[in-house]
């Protein structure tokens, strides 16, 4: 949670600064820490349901983009997109790619980063469980071994034939995937 943490510490600065700044001078700093923690909540819940943000390296990236095969007619989708870097660099292969991020910083800062991207490469806020991806031709995951079960059980079912996922450090067990390298997975739906 060191991205939750920076956030806090970043914007409480900058709100105080601000505000100082604009004249509000007796407005309470704990005012706004209340507040950026609140902004926070979602980013746990997240982290709790589905993984928390941890970056991969380049190298699983290459490998992951590898398997998955990218065509500039795919439609991708990045479940807990993180900072978005998978989204971007898959944006260069597909003809869309589109990351969900609940935490809110994690979120706000993929938004920044998209003002300097491909057209084709969005970052939306929302939960992953409470999307459609019948229109996917590619999945990229990095979810807890119990995320990957909900995955099967939720997503799976709805995704449509030849639909492929890729699943970054952990599998899902209860089909066999198509191919593996290393700590990536590709399965077929």
């Amino acid at each position: 949670m060191a991205e939750g943490s920076i956030f806090i510490l970043i914007v409480g600065v900058l709100s105080v600064s601000a505000l100082y700044f604009l004249g509000f001078e007796s407005v309470d700093p704990r005012i706004i820490l209340v507040v950026m923690t609140i902004l926070l909540i979602p980013g746990f819940y997240a982290a709790i349901t589905s993984g928390p943000f941890v970056p991969s390296s380049k190298k699983r990236h290459r490998t992951m983009l590898k398997l998955a095969d990218l065509d500039p007619t795919d439609i991708v989708y990045d479940l807990g997109c993180g900072d978005g870097r998978l989204v971007f660099q898959s944006a260069r292969f597909c003809k869309k790619a589109i990351g969900y991020e609940l935490s809110i910083p994690l979120y706000l800062f993929g938004k920044i980063r998209q003002l300097f991207s491909r057209r084709n490469a969005t970052i939306r806020y929302g939960n992953i469980w409470k999307q459609d991806y019948k229109d996917a031709d590619v999945i990229f995951c990095y979810l807890l071994p119990k995320a990957m079960k909900q995955f099967y059980k939720e997503v799976w079912p709805h995704l449509k034939k030849g639909t492929r996922v890729v699943s970054n450090a952990f599998q899902i067990h209860e089909i066999k995937p198509i191919e593996k390298e290393g700590k990536v997975y590709l399965y077929q739906a």
